[in-house]
Parts: structure tokens; C-alpha cells; sequence
């Protein structure tokens, strides 16, 4: 419960990159309702905006020492919320979506049980690798392209949503490798 605390300070919460983030939240549903409403190109703009947000908020954690431990949660949380909508969005188009959101969820999930158990072991929070944001910037641009042409050929669909699993589970094996490592006390950041 202590950690728990530690990512609640005003100094962790109340930081420039964590209300980007949380801006990146509040743009979820408003993503889902144009895409939902057939305002592909809106809902396009809004996922670049996101997209955009990320890369900005990092940029800014790092250059003006404002990484925090809620931060380095947050930012990963609104990434995988926003995959995971996106994903829904375009199971009313593309059924083998189903695959690549299952892929995302078992990914998801394994990596916070690891997580934690490295947290609760070590006490500290890791931030995302080069895996995992190459694994967001491949995922974000895919479901990007598959918003904005929406007549787009389905064997080219279908390899956009594989070149995504095939990045899901790179970027899930390269972090259980990193998770194990950080448990047994071979990693410390």
C-alpha cells in the first residue's frame, strides 16, 4: 500500500505529462462516437492528436524532469485503453480483429501481473521500453490506416492486423524476459 501512496503525491499527480495523459483519456469516447458514427476522417484526427499527445508528454517528462512513478503507469494505461478501443471500433469491420484485441488482452494482462510482481518485489516502477513503444507506434499507425481507408483491400487489412500480433508478441516476449529479470533482481533501473 505504501507505493500506492508514493504515485498519489501532488508532485507525482499534478505534472504537465500526467494531464496529457489524462487529456488522452477523455479523447477515448469522443474517438469511439465519430468512428461509430461513420466520421472516419474525424476520428483519424482525434488518434493522431492522441498519438501526438504521447510522444509530447514523454518528450516533456524527460526534458523538464517530470517523470513520475504515476506517469510511468498512466501513460502505458492510456496507450493500452486506447488500442483497446480503437480495436472494438473496428471489430464492425474486420472480424479477425477478434485475434488481435484477444492477443492484446492476454499481452496486457501478463505484463501487469508481472508488473506488479516486480513492484511488490522491488518496490519500483519501470518505464515502457523501445519494444513496447515501437509495439504502440506500429499498433496506433495500423488501426490509423485501417480507420482512414475503409474500403481498403481485405488481404492488406488482414496483414496490417498480423504485422500487429506478430509486434504484440515480440514486445510480450522482450517484457517477460525484462519482468523476469527485474523479479530476480538481475534489473534494476
Amino acid at each position: 500500500m505504501h507505493e500506492f501512496h508514493k504515485l498519489l503525491t501532488k508532485e507525482q499527480v499534478f505534472t504537465i505529462p500526467n494531464f496529457m495523459s489524462f487529456f488522452r483519456l477523455v479523447l477515448i469516447p469522443f474517438i469511439i462516437w465519430d468512428y461509430l458514427q461513420g466520421e472516419y476522417g474525424i476520428a483519424a484526427a482525434l488518434v493522431a492528436v492522441s498519438a501526438a499527445t504521447d510522444i509530447l508528454d514523454g518528450v516533456i517528462a524527460r526534458r523538464y524532469n517530470m517523470v513520475s512513478d504515476l506517469g510511468k503507469v498512466l501513460d502505458p494505461f492510456c496507450d493500452k485503453l486506447t488500442h483497446a478501443a480503437l480495436m472494438i471500433c473496428l471489430l464492425t469491420r474486420y472480424a479477425h480483429m477478434w485475434l488481435v484485441f484477444g492477443l492484446l488482452v492476454v499481452k496486457e494482462l501478463t505484463m501487469f501481473i508481472l508488473g506488479g510482481v516486480a513492484v511488490k518485489r522491488r518496490g519500483q516502477v519501470h518505464s515502457a521500453k523501445w519494444y513496447g513503444k515501437l509495439c504502440t507506434v506500429i499498433l496506433e499507425g495500423s488501426m490509423l490506416v485501417l480507420i482512414l481507408f475503409p474500403e481498403l483491400p481485405a488481404g492488406l487489412a488482414e496483414l496490417l492486423m498480423l504485422l500487429c500480433c506478430f509486434v504484440m508478441v515480440f514486445s510480450l516476449i522482450m517484457y517477460v524476459i525484462f519482468w523476469v529479470n527485474v523479479i530476480n533482481g538481475k534489473i534494476k533501473e
